[in-house]
């Protein structure tokens, strides 16, 4: 996928720009108000100079006043009422202790602006946000789902940790990142983000860092912070250098304990310090010290860098020249909570050099602790002011002397757009990193894989894991889904290994944390799992949603890709990169020892890939090998994405295959008008409408017609007694089937009746329209009547006889009536019903009378996708070619040699013959363009101007076409839901006509000319 950026603005490559005023704030409300009424009153937002504000307000606080300004406390963002006990403690830290700011962490969207403007609505100096954006806004504003129904609730945008950035290593990935992180976040009120995370990750036994670091290359993760700071920066957001001086070559949690760092200041120079350098360089806002020991460089060994003089003021102050506001890491954290107390930890940090005092356990004791060091001569006024001067001028920057108040008008316009999230899916994309696939198992079959088990390894009460995954796969293929919680046992694998038996393939997903050498996350266990499957032949593929280096416990695992993070992006990433619908081409950004290096990872080609050493990789192949113009073919591409943005239909998805391969599946836009609704795929199910009535209805007489059990020149009364009689005895079955029975067209029966038993006494009271086989008058009552002598003849119901006779043979494992409700996120909506059911009619049948019906009709209710459609086209093209070759005495054409089919032939078992799939799809007579149940092209026909008369296809309501050509060896299927949100639409006619045409001038094999209207 190519992702178009946006030039880098004028000034993005300032070494050190001066500093900023933060203006651009999308979503904040510019309130102008009046300057401080008096000269010795606090400075609320005004008008004022920046500097003069900050002088003002310096000289307006008192001592304990400005060291609250150094402190900032946590808190939730989600819903609190006026008595909620955890905001109430916040509101009054802002109000009586005056604390500097506030680090807010998960929540949603609309409460972060509704919390944060209430404070901000009551602070004597205006709060300093910050948050932990780490992963975009989505990491910690996102992610919520409703329990137990499991509805997630949206939020903002949430992208691949920044491993999955170092595996692209692209900077301006990294930019756009920033840039997007930065726009969300001062809309969402929040002003310094606590990221970029420049630990470089050198040790796979990190249990804390791991896949927060862009990886193990010094020089890359210094690259991509640079470019991440220039993006928030450019967006208007604060950004802030973290753990200095360096974080990831540790192997204990700073959370619980006090971690080393080894070597001496050589090494740190030539590794850790080289991305902090760059980040300065780079204008940097902020820096974040490490709670981390280094014995090599102290002689206290076990003094945490946050409290040591040398490392804040020394080496990042005067060596490195950082001038900006330093922030201690959280103070609650074991490595600092287990060795000083509350208050001695505090004043150390800023005895150390740090200006800000993060999350302290106890924010009183630790004002009070600063206070008195002041008082006792430890500390001096001056070093407070100096630290209170450079928190005031970071609020300058955010713009917080001129307002403070966020609109939440805006929130909708900027968090979470369809723009952002399809940039993160992009990078999901771009950054999965296949590591090893021995057996060459990756992607799947898709054409020989139909039942898959799923297993999602996780921790207990993760319910996003595996739940996007599942549904893509779910799209393509019958999946069994199950989920294992952390600390499974020898029964556990038993239990699976049953689960697995009849299965055509295994994925094994984890979803674990960074620390796999704990006992909930360690997933030893599984590799004995994963060594049997293999023993027993069953293709078995692991994914990393965590930890890369998982592979170290699982060596068994002989197809092994990387997705980085378990986000919906990287769930769907990864579900399409395994069904073959797109490339993987990620590098390792760090090493998985023993055996793989940084810099390694195997490609493997998408369908839009040209074709490599030979071989067109997944379901399409190369236009020119089945006698196509690939530049002519990519026409329609433009056609469907132009008739888009036209909204002739929020999206659509197109087969096209010739000689008995694809040269087309794919989707386009996506499956409702609604942003956040999903991408259409090859396998999204649209609602066929009128194709039912070929698919499944007329392909089944032509099954039972070949058996012997039904005659199409047989009356319909010898099978249905109420035709019996008056008019309709003389009807046969070939006067319904080719629309000249004298039905009417259509009637509301759906008014008044409802089930079978109504609608075939309704039918029989029908009064005849016109002289049986005088005309054509397309009729959907013959269609159901049609439905009637199926289940007369066979004794079961439509849909069993369509599965058993058409579906299943050709594996259209998609393909059906009344689509389960948990599959209705693959379906495209289509019309908001105001006559019938009054309400967006999403999962089931769009006619009103095949859902009075219960969903399964003989001339609607069938919902498909086009890869399915495809299999059942590239069937019904080589039986028509076949059928017609053997009646002329001809053999048929296969073109050019282009190696086995890979779409279902006329030798398919349990399908109709090709003698009868030629006579259903041939022109009956003269008296109109019906063949049997088929349509052919007249005048202006759907199939547009350049398929040759011996054509044959049929189109839907709802937006719906197929049209094979014999002659010309190719089909097209073509999906839209022009419905949505009404019938009223009508720019899918010409839409259809330009893509037939544009499917068959791409012929360059033979001679394609206008067809003669007939």
């Amino acid at each position: 996928m190519t992702v178009r950026l946006p030039d880098p603005p004028e000034g993005r490559k300032r070494p050190r720009p001066p500093v900023h005023r933060g203006r651009v704030r999308t979503g904040a409300i510019t309130l102008l108000l009046a300057a401080c009424a008096s000269a010795g009153a606090p400075a609320s937002p005004s008008t004022l100079d920046p500097d003069d504000w900050i002088e003002r307000t310096l000289e307006s606080m008192t001592l304990r006043e400005r060291v609250g300004q150094l402190v900032m406390v946590w808190m939730t963002g989600g819903y609190a009422s006026s008595s909620d006990a955890e905001f109430v403690r916040v509101e009054s830290l802002v109000r009586e202790q005056g604390i500097g700011g506030v680090v807010i962490s998960v929540g949603t969207p609309h409460a972060y602006v509704s919390r944060l403007n209430r404070l901000q609505s009551v602070a004597p100096v205006p709060l300093l946000v910050a948050a932990d954006f780490e992963a975009g806004p989505g990491f910690r504003v996102g992610g919520a789902f409703q329990l137990p129904t499991g509805i997630s609730l949206g939020g903002a945008t949430a992208f691949p940790p920044a491993m999955a950035f170092g595996a692209t290593n692209d900077e301006e990935l990294a930019y756009e990142a920033g840039r997007i992180t930065g726009l969300e976040a001062r809309a969402l009120g929040v002003h310094l983000n606590f990221a970029p995370v420049l630990d470089v990750n050198n040790n796979p036994e990190n249990p804390i860092i791991n896949t927060r670091s862009f990886g193990e290359d010094p020089d890359r993760v210094a690259a991509l912070g640079a470019a991440y700071i220039r993006g928030a920066r450019d967006a208007g957001l604060m950004t802030t250098a973290k753990h200095f001086p360096g974080h990831g070559d540790t192997g204990t949690d700073s959370h619980v304990e006090l971690p080393i760092i080894p070597g001496d200041r050589a090494r740190l120079d030539a590794l850790e310090l080289v991305p902090f350098r760059r980040a300065i360089d780079a204008g940097v806002d902020a820096v974040m010290t490490a709670h981390v020991a280094a014995p090599g460089i102290l002689e206290d060994d076990e003094l945490p860098a946050t409290l040591s003089h040398y490392f804040m003021t020394e080496l990042l102050r005067e060596d490195l020249g950082f001038d900006g506001v330093l922030f201690t890491d959280a103070l609650d954290m074991g490595a600092i909570v287990s060795g000083y107390g509350a208050g001695d930890a505090s004043v150390r940090a800023i005895e150390a050099g740090a200006d800000v005092l993060l999350m302290p356990p106890d924010p009183e004791r630790a004002i009070d602790a600063v206070v008195r060091a002041v008082e006792t001569g430890r500390l001096t006024e001056a070093r407070i002011e100096e630290s209170a001067r450079r928190v005031l001028a970071m609020k300058t920057r955010a713009g917080l002397d001129a307002a403070t108040a966020t609109d939440p008008g805006a929130v909708p316009g900027v968090v979470g757009t369809e723009a952002h999230l399809s940039f993160a899916d992009s990078v999901a994309e771009r950054a999965l990193t296949l590591v090893r696939d021995l057996p060459g198992a990756f992607p799947l079959d898709t054409v020989a894989t139909d039942r898959v088990l799923s297993i999602a390894y996780a921790r207990r009460l993760d319910v996003a894991a595996g739940r996007v995954f599942d549904a893509r796969l779910r799209e393509a293929l019958d999946v069994r889904a199950v989920t294992v919680e952390g600390g499974i046992d020898e029964r556990d694998v038993e239990r699976l290994l049953e689960r697995a038996a009849g299965v055509d393939a295994v994925v094994l997903s984890l979803h674990s944390a960074p620390a796999v050498d704990e006992d909930d996350d360690a997933p030893h266990p599984l590799d004995g799992l994963i060594w049997e499957l293999a023993a027993q032949g069953v293709p078995t593929t692991v994914i990393s949603f965590g930890s890369p280096y998982v592979l170290s416990v699982l060596p068994d695992a002989w197809t092994y890709l990387v997705a980085w993070g378990g986000t919906g992006a990287e769930q769907r990433a990864a579900a399409d990169a395994l069904l073959g619908r797109r490339r993987v081409g990620g590098d390792l950004p760090i090493s998985l020892p023993p055996i793989y290096r940084m810099g390694e990872g195997l490609r493997r080609a998408g369908p839009a890939d040209p074709p490599v050493a030979g071989r067109q990789p997944g379901p399409e192949v190369a236009a020119e090998t089945v006698g196509m113009d690939a530049d002519l073919l990519a026409r329609v591409d433009r056609l469907i994405q132009q008739a888009i943005s036209d909204s002739v239909t929020p999206g659509a998805a197109l087969a096209v295959g010739r000689r008995g391969h694809l040269v087309r599946l794919r989707g386009y836009g996506r499956l409702d008008w609604d942003g956040a609704s999903a991408r259409v795929t090859e396998t999204s199910r649209y609602d066929l409408a009128s194709l039912t009535k070929v698919i499944a209805t007329t392909t089944a007489v032509m099954s039972l017609v070949d058996e012997g059990l039904i005659d199409l020149d047989e009356r319909v009364g010898s099978y249905l007694d109420e035709w019996s009689r008056g008019w309709k005895a003389d009807v046969t079955l070939r006067d319904l089937i080719l629309h000249q029975a004298g039905l009417p067209p259509f009637r509301p029966f759906w008014r008044d009746h409802e089930g079978r038993a109504a609608y075939r006494r309704s039918i029989a009271d029908l009064e005849s329209e016109y002289s049986i086989g005088e005309r054509m008058v397309y009729s959907d009552i013959g269609l159901i009547t049609l439905q009637f002598v199926i289940e007369q003849v066979t004794g079961e119901p439509l849909d069993v006889v369509a599965r058993g006779r058409v579906f299943d043979p050709l594996g259209m494992s998609a393909t059906g009536f009344n689509p389960p409700p948990e599959s209705w996120s693959t379906v495209a909506p289509t019309e908001i019903d105001t006559v019938y059911r009054h309400r967006l009619v999403h999962g089931e049948v769009h006619d009103e009378n095949a859902s009075a019906l219960g969903g399964v009709a003989g001339h609607a209710g069938l919902f498909s996708s086009a890869r399915d459609l495809a299999r059942f086209g590239g069937w019904i093209l080589d039986a028509a070619r076949a059928g017609r070759a053997a009646a002329n005495g001809d053999v048929a054409d296969a073109g050019p040699d282009h190696g086995p089919r890979s779409l279902p032939g006329a030798d398919t078992p349990g399908l109709p013959a090709p003698s009868t799939v030629a006579e259903f799809t041939r022109r009956a007579r003269d008296l109109s363009s019906r063949a049997l149940g088929w349509d052919t092209p007249s005048g202006r026909s759907s199939a547009g101007r350049f398929f040759a008369g011996g054509s044959f296809g049929h189109t839907g309501f709802t937006g719906t076409s197929i049209w094979v050509d014999p002659e010309r060896d190719v089909f097209v299927v073509l999906l839209t839901n022009r419905v949505n949100p009404t019938r009223a639409e009508r720019g899918h006619i010409p839409l259809r006509r330009a893509v037939h045409d544009a499917v068959a001038t791409a012929i360059t094999d033979m001679p394609i000319e206008p067809r003669s209207r007939p």
